[in-house]
């Protein structure tokens, strides 16, 4: 049975406090309480983008928050970008250049072109459609819209609204404020509630009715699992980081460098807005990309409950195909890597297309060099076994340096690595693929 709970957020500028469904998600909220149309229900799953719209000047996937996770932000539809009688400039070079016809995916288009022209005040093409990736176009074609918003980057920009943040209404029990708050709810709902931060999964399953919405409770806000830092000798990357956020760390893209290129290529930037490095770790796919990177990093993930904390090496925390150590009272708090001088690290992938796509092998290799050949190697595959794997004897291959390793490692790959044939790939196909993807990741590294 779903609660009412009390939420207050700021739309288009103006405050609401409602009382919504604790299974509501923001979408429904939009459309049916605020009568705000111009979000549209299309897949329901964060694939199309039709439903996109701006929380904290950020695109998310309206379909992909839960109504009380908007609790105390600031939302933007495509209602509130007009002023009065006077459209947005997005809004004027979509019609001039043509790119709108049916308007289903158009409303959530513009808002993911705003976002990106906010973050990159005049971007290349290649960067739009970056930007727009995670839109899908049923009917108008890529090539007018893209052309719509360089036209649009090149006109003055209004003045933003003034929008103050509502004061956050929804009960701790749904919302947690700390790490202390969100553990107690663990422990006394034990079993009977599941964590959410991004949703980007979860939330995927409970539209195809395999979790209820009512049983989750929002960990997002709870500030002991966000922070990307250096401490001492390691790097510590907080739980609730999103993939935008690892993307855009400098203290990652020096230490480890095969993360944020592995984040990067995660579904598209609503997806990346909100999807966390503690939820993809948790949901244990062997085809997790931000995996393989913390393989070749040596990471340690650190675990929390009421009574314990304890640290488990990346390695050790996967046990299966979706099974992981964490236990149902415990949170995932973070990981540490230790800083390596002189690493360097990649991460290639090959998925069905490039964006918003399931991979189908992932390659992660780190090295450290001496008088230019090898001296510490690091290499881990995703998609091609039952959980992602080190690729012992591969590494051991590579460390004689030369073009001979580099075959001999990639006879080794082949036989390190165990895929299954199923609907996205066969299994012979992965094995050769990790031998290519294999060399790729290897000369990147040594022409760094």
């Amino acid at each position: 049975m779903a609660d009412l709970i009390d939420v207050a957020f700021t739309v288009n500028a103006a405050p609401q406090r409602l009382r919504v469904r604790s299974d509501q998600r923001l979408l429904d909220v939009l459309r049916d309480t605020l009568r705000l149309t111009g979000a549209k229900e299309g897949c329901g799953k964060g694939e199309c983008g039709a439903c996109t719209v701006l929380m904290d000047g950020r695109a998310v996937d309206a379909c992909l928050v839960l109504a009380y996770q908007a609790d105390g932000t600031v939302l933007e539809t495509i209602e509130g970008l007009a002023d009065g009688d006077r459209l947005h400039p997005l809004q004027d070079s979509f019609i001039e250049a043509g790119a709108t016809q049916c308007g289903i995916c158009i409303p959530g288009m513009i808002l993911a072109a705003k976002a990106c022209l906010s973050s990159n005040g005049t971007p290349t093409p290649e960067a739009i459609r970056q930007g727009l990736a995670g839109n899908l176009c049923r009917c108008t074609g890529y090539s007018k819209i893209v052309a719509a918003v360089a036209q649009a980057a090149l006109q003055p920009r209004p003045a933003a609204r003034a929008a103050t943040p509502s004061q956050p209404a929804a009960p701790t029990y749904y919302r947690p404020r700390s790490l202390e708050e969100a553990l107690e709810v663990l422990a006394q709902r034990e079993g009977e509630v599941f964590p959410v931060a991004g949703g980007t999964d979860i939330l995927v399953k409970a539209q195809d009715g395999l979790v209820s919405r009512a049983a989750l409770f929002d960990v997002s806000g709870v500030p002991e699992l966000r922070g990307i830092e250096e401490r001492g000798e390691d790097v510590w990357i907080g739980a609730g980081s999103t993939h935008t956020e690892m993307i855009e760390s400098p203290v990652l893209k020096r230490w480890v460098p095969a993360l944020p290129a592995a984040c990067a290529v995660i579904g598209g930037p609503q997806i990346r807005n909100r999807g966390t490095l503690g939820g993809n770790l948790a949901n244990a796919s062997p085809a997790a990309d931000t995996a393989p990177p913390l393989f070749v990093a040596d990471a340690v993930v650190e675990l929390v409950s009421v009574s314990a904390r304890r640290e488990i090496a990346i390695g050790e925390f996967f046990t299966g195909p979706r099974q992981s150590v964490v236990a149902r009272d415990e949170l995932l708090l973070g990981v540490r890597v230790p800083k390596r001088p002189g690493v360097r690290a990649a991460f290639l992938r090959l998925g069905q297309r490039q964006a918003q796509a399931i991979s189908k092998v992932s390659v992660a290799a780190a090295m450290t060099f001496r008088e230019g050949r090898p001296d510490w190697v690091r290499v881990a595959c995703g998609a091609v076994a039952p959980t992602v794997i080190r690729a012992l004897e591969t590494e051991k291959a590579l460390m004689g340096g030369g073009y001979d390793a580099l075959r001999r490692a990639q006879e080794a790959i082949k036989k390190e690595v165990r895929p299954i044939a199923d609907l996205r790939s066969t299994a012979e196909y992965r094995r050769e693929m990790a031998a290519l993807l294999l060399e790729r990741v290897v000369r990147k590294l040594a022409e760094a």
